[in-house]
């Protein structure tokens, strides 16, 4: 995006849409990211969903990144931009009573509906927290593993999202990351990063790198054996010769 917009404007705007997303949940007011309700079989099963609280989808991810994320019983993961929680129920589910789910979310009042999604779920493993997925309150080497749902493209700067995940994470820790990518022509891409509109930005459009750059950019934090694993169009696209894919990408911190 043009540097007409700043980091702080960036993250102001995507805390004031996510903030009603997660207020007007349930209602006809609920805006989507991707501007229409996802069929909740396109992410997540039936089973998935029917072993989480009700109020944790909001049909707002690009695919469960639980599933490839190899969690253990006993796991410490981290769940960046967790939103009203689901894919941190998912992960408590997998590690168990003797592990433990770290979700971070910018908005208070994702924060918040996470938290009361965990009371009412009666899960004990699991502790939201408000911040920034650029910087962490967490000590490095503290994490198994760290999933995110189509959030790190809402960052203005993905590098220091993988720096600091790298950072978290224990020598042998795993990624598993959801997000869009865009594919197509070269120039539309570049005109595409002149646009400044914070809602096409909070759309998942504006923000979302072209494929081999986000793969570079995993790679260049320090991970390696980076692979994309899953993938499915993308529900909001930027129109043109510009094509957004919703992908799932592993990698891991040697």
């Amino acid at each position: 995006m043009s540097t007409q917009v700043k980091k702080e404007q960036i993250h102001e705007a995507v805390a004031q849409v996510y903030g009603a997303v997660a207020r007007n949940v349930g209602t006809a007011e609920k805006p989507s990211c991707c501007g229409v309700e996802l069929a909740p079989s396109l992410d997540y099963s039936v089973e998935e969903l029917a072993s989480v609280p009700s109020g944790a989808h909001l049909g707002e991810g690009s695919v469960c990144p639980v599933r490839h994320a190899d969690l253990s019983p006993g796991e410490v993961v981290i769940d960046l931009g967790a939103g009203a929680g689901i894919d941190s129920f998912l992960a408590a589910n997998r590690v168990g009573p003797t592990g433990r789910v770290y979700g971070f979310d910018l908005t208070p009042d994702m924060v918040e509906r996470a938290r009361h999604n965990a009371t009412e779920g009666g899960y004990t493993n699991i502790r939201f927290q408000q911040s920034k997925i650029e910087s962490l309150p967490l000590e490095a080497g503290s994490a198994d593993a760290a999933i995110s749902n189509c959030v790190i493209n809402l960052a203005p700067d993905k590098s220091v999202v993988y720096g600091e995940m790298f950072r978290v994470l224990r020598p042998g820790g795993r990624m598993s990351v959801a997000d869009i990518v865009l594919r197509g022509d070269e120039a539309a891409m570049a005109a595409l990063r002149q646009r400044t509109d914070l809602g096409q930005w909070c759309a998942c459009v504006l923000g979302a790198l072209r494929e081999q750059e986000y793969l570079e950019t995993i790679r260049a934090a320090g991970f390696v054996d980076v692979k994309l694993v899953a993938e499915r169009p993308a529900m909001s696209q930027p129109g043109g010769e510009v094509e957004a894919v919703a992908v799932t990408i592993t990698a891991r911190k040697p």
